[in-house]
């Protein structure tokens, strides 16, 4: 006769950190620190170096990163889970509810302050503002809306043809021609350059939901890598890259990183300059009151108009649902981390784009680059 099986015994196991990392978790999101201490010692100083490594180690690997940190974390997860369920099978359902209490408590904790050391302080610092004349930085009029739509399509018509004459840029390509541009914007707004390019990267586990939510790309702030959705149109590559490599260079800040992108996309050739015009007449046609935002429309260049339409087109892919949500968190997050406007700020963007200093890009493009 078989001896009955052992019964799965398990151990006590020490939680260290539950309590340590809470506090330095805690004291990381509400010390206030004042935004030129920020600025110069993690902006300036130390973040660059961390960007450096981190992106220069993610850049080697032939997936993303993320998609490896999700797994993992999945599989620890049901471990634990497992182990949870013996734990009250055994010691009780109690003392199985506190031990997951002190482990969730550590593991959001560290995950806090790794985010905020490797890229969340940037939440903190000086705004793009201040290396702006004053007084410039305004909510645009409704005529200024209108003039860079107008100016947008002027620039666009100019562009499309050498565009579509050659072949389409995939985001490798797109990088390639991108890093020097955008440490040149970096340098007209009085900002450090950006230490590293990230290789831009799909996401195996996330684009789904992307597509699902109108995600055109992301920054993973806990390694500093770029992920982009494949299916973004070439003539989006560009601006979209640009704003991600924005992020990537320190600034938090939605509408930051949508000026900086656009002016890195200005001082490029003529692919990267067609992404920043359609850009510009997306975004800022979205800003006007629907009766002016379709008659604007109706004087695009057929072209230039027909991107446009293939641009809502790939957006119809999104779910609405989901899209609400996602955008209702993202804004919550936002707001935890300084953004007073929270997902407004994408709109934000104009304030800067057309302040002087960059809007005189558009005006002073030449094509042949």
């Amino acid at each position: 006769m078989k001896p009955a099986p052992k019964p799965y015994t398990i151990n006590p196991e020490p939680i260290r950190w539950s309590i340590v990392a809470p506090v330095f978790a805690v004291l990381s999101v509400f010390v206030p620190v004042p935004a030129p201490i920020v600025e110069s010692f993690y902006s300036q100083d130390m973040y660059p170096w961390l960007q450096n490594i981190f992106t220069g180690g993610t850049n080697f690997l032939p997936f993303a990163a993320l998609d490896a940190i999700a797994i993992v974390i999945v599989i620890a997860v049901l471990f634990r889970i497992r182990r949870l369920y013996y734990v009250a099978r055994q010691r009780g359902i109690f003392d199985a509810i506190w031990e997951m209490a002190r482990r969730v408590a550590r593991f959001a904790a560290i995950v806090t302050i790794l985010f905020f050391w490797a890229w969340g302080f940037n939440y903190r610092r000086q705004p793009l503002e201040g290396q702006l004349p004053k007084g410039t930085v305004n909510r645009p009029t409704i005529d200024a809306l209108q003039m860079a739509v107008i100016d947008g399509n002027a620039l666009a018509l100019r562009l499309r043809a050498q565009v579509m004459a050659g072949p389409a840029l995939s985001f490798d390509q797109v990088a390639d021609r991108l890093f020097v541009p955008l440490n040149t914007a970096l340098k007209e707004l009085r900002r450090p350059p950006l230490a590293r390019e990230g290789r831009p990267k799909y996401s195996l586990v996330l684009t789904p939901f992307f597509t699902s939510a109108g995600v055109t790309g992301m920054i993973n702030p806990l390694a500093l890598e770029t992920i982009v959705h494949p299916d973004l149109l070439p003539f989006e590559r560009p601006f979209v890259l640009a704003h991600e490599w924005a992020h990537l260079s320190g600034h938090a800040d939605e509408a930051e990183a949508s000026a900086i992108g656009w002016l890195a996309c200005m001082r490029g050739g003529h692919e990267l300059a067609y992404s920043a015009s359609i850009f510009l007449i997306d975004i800022a046609s979205a800003a006007m009151p629907a009766d002016l935002r379709k008659e604007a429309l109706k004087k695009l260049d057929a072209a230039v108009l027909t991107d446009l339409d293939a641009m809502t087109e790939r957006r119809s892919a999104a779910r609405p649902g989901v899209s609400r949500t996602t955008m209702r968190v993202y804004d919550e997050y936002l707001r935890a981390n300084n953004v007073l406007d929270g997902g407004a700020s994408y709109r934000r963007a104009l304030s800067f784009i057309l302040a002087p200093k960059l809007r005189d890009a558009l005006a002073n493009y030449t094509i042949t680059r």
